[in-house]
């Protein structure tokens, strides 16, 4: 068991490296890691989807204040790398690893063509160990596995969620014993899981199923907590305007104020919201630790932000 001053853990809590970013451990201690979505469908930044041709000018310049958010605030980015087609993912990995230093999340959106393109570009590439695969899924394929464990991918994003588990923790936490062990099996060393957010009301389920695997497992978890945002259909209607980012920034909070490692808070267009708002619960919640005379490892907010 690891002591917290709030939350319960019966694992010891680990700590992964990938690309250069630390993250997983107990809530306060490291900052939470903030996955950006990026050439996602409909992105202005992509000017041929099936091709993967963007404005670079205008992508380089989100990775420039992608960084300039992370340096000011203490909170590393990783970016989830959209594609619907093996020569998009291709084309847009091939911009990103020159064009950055963030480690790159290799998201097919389901497909296992585009999936295996970006891993056998980045293993060919020589980028495997900075590269994340999302994700793999109950739906995922025995022949996908065999693809995983070729590429020699560590690292990887697995999503405990399916039909049967839609409306319990308990189940998502059984979809979660599964995958676990198959990318163990794969040559996966590296385990990020996401506890799944398709709703408002299914934000509390992912937040309690993050809490148990954590706690059962050690290994670091979060959630897509922007889909309970981005799906509310009457926060303008009934609202207005003005609600929609206070909406936004506390969606993505809950996750971080009950011990999510890492969050996807979907398009980097309200990053600068996101981030200091953040930074300020990471602060928060290192302060448990006074008391027991513990402090965060610099860089952290909490020496950043003040």
């Amino acid at each position: 068991m690891e002591e917290h001053p709030l939350f319960d853990y019966v694992a010891v809590q680990k700590i992964f490296e990938i690309g250069g970013v630390k993250i997983g451990g107990l809530p306060g201690l490291n900052p939470t890691v903030l996955v950006n979505s990026i050439f996602y469908s409909k992105d202005k930044l992509v000017t041929d989807a099936k091709k993967g041709e963007i404005d670079k000018r205008a992508a380089e310049d989100v990775l420039t204040m992608l960084a300039g958010l992370s340096e000011k605030t203490g909170n590393p980015t990783m970016l989830d790398v959209v594609a619907s087609t093996p020569e998009a993912i291709v084309k847009y990995l091939e911009f990103l690893v020159d064009a950055t230093e963030f480690p790159l999340i290799i998201d097919g959106s389901d497909s296992p063509e585009v999936n295996s393109a970006g891993l056998k570009y980045a293993k060919e590439s020589g980028f495997i160990d900075r590269a994340i695969l999302n994700s793999l899924t109950p739906d995922t394929k025995d022949e996908f596995y065999d693809i995983v464990q070729e590429s020699g991918l560590e690292n990887v994003i697995l999503l405990t969620f399916n039909t049967e588990s839609m409306i319990s923790a308990t189940k998502r936490v059984e979809v979660a014993d599964d995958l676990i062990q198959k990318a163990l099996d794969s040559g996966i060393k590296q385990i990020l899981i996401d506890t799944g957010v398709l709703d408002l009301p299914s934000l509390g389920i992912a937040c309690k199923t993050q809490h148990l695997l954590k706690s059962k497992y050690g290994y670091p978890v979060g959630n897509g907590a922007h889909n309970a945002y981005s799906t509310w259909k009457g926060l303008e209607t009934k609202f207005g305007k003005p609600a929609k980012k206070p909406a936004l920034v506390g969606t993505i909070l809950m996750p971080v104020s009950l011990g999510a490692d890492f969050v996807l808070i979907g398009p980097s267009k309200d990053a600068n919201l996101i981030y200091p708002s953040v930074a300020m619960i990471d602060v928060a919640l290192s302060g448990m630790y006074i008391e027991e005379r513990k402090r965060p490892e610099k860089p952290h907010p909490r020496y950043l932000i003040g």
